[in-house]
């Protein structure tokens, strides 16, 4: 089973401009998962970006940028199907064999666990009948939204309306999907946008794998456990350091 890591890194974040190659202890925040791809069993680490200066980034810190991505996947609206679609294209037209399997490793989620993405490759290895595995971290499902009116009121109905407050325990467990996913790149060409299936087993981490870099805020928080001294343990286990500044 052929697998590869996957480090997606768009230049034209709108939100927080150029977020994932902003500095954290004295490396882009996307060297952090060119380190990480280092730990895993992959064959190779490629990363899709549209600007030359974050190629010239990665491939510092040794991921490969064979090609840069082109424009239809590289628009605010592009979706990860479209990434995929166009590394589908491109990839074999630079001479690299397409993975059986792809280990999506997203700049702005650094803290993460090598020994979940071998038991993720090893269930899609031995279980041919799972279409992915996502490595998750539990959430809390007391969400509310704001309504047409102004005002909040509960996001799910096991929300008792005759209570102001309720129990963690008393919802369902849910979990942060988002952060790391291991799929089949078959599973793309077979089901488009839903690219990883229906069968996705779960490997559960904790919460501090679901800290994203999506706004100054995030990325602030991130920093600061990083750069911490010394770090907590939790932060120690899960990130991964780049070597000194290439």
């Amino acid at each position: 089973m052929r697998a590869y890591a996957l480090i997606p890194a768009r230049s034209g974040s709108r939100g927080l401009p150029d977020k994932n190659i902003l500095p954290i202890d004295g490396h882009p925040l996307l060297a952090y998962s060119a380190a990480f791809a280092k730990l895993i069993p992959v064959e190779r680490a490629i990363l899709s970006t549209d600007s030359p200066h974050y190629a010239g980034i990665g491939r510092a810190y040794g991921a490969e940028a064979p090609v840069l991505r082109g424009a239809a996947a590289s628009t605010d609206t592009a979706m990860e199907e479209d990434i995929l679609a166009d590394l589908d294209a491109t990839l074999p037209a630079a001479g690299i064999k397409l993975p059986d399997v792809w280990v999506w490793l997203k700049p702005t989620c650094p803290f993460r666990d090598p020994r979940a993405v071998e038991q993720a490759l090893a269930l899609l290895r031995d279980r041919p009948e799972l279409d992915s595995v996502r490595i998750v971290s539990e959430a809390d499902a007391r969400l509310h939204r704001v309504n047409a009116d102004g005002f909040l009121e509960p996001l799910l109905p096991e929300w008792d309306p005759a209570r102001s407050k309720m129990r963690r325990s008393e919802f369902p467990k849910v979990y942060q999907p988002f952060n790391l996913e291991v799929f089949r790149h078959e599973g793309w060409r077979a089901r488009g946008s839903l690219f990883m299936g229906r069968r996705i087993h779960p490997i559960v981490l904790p919460r501090i794998t679901g800290l994203d870099v999506d706004d100054a805020d995030g990325f602030e928080i991130i920093r600061a456990l990083i750069e911490s001294r010394p770090r907590p343990d939790i932060v120690a286990r899960h990130i991964h350091l780049p070597p000194r500044a290439p």
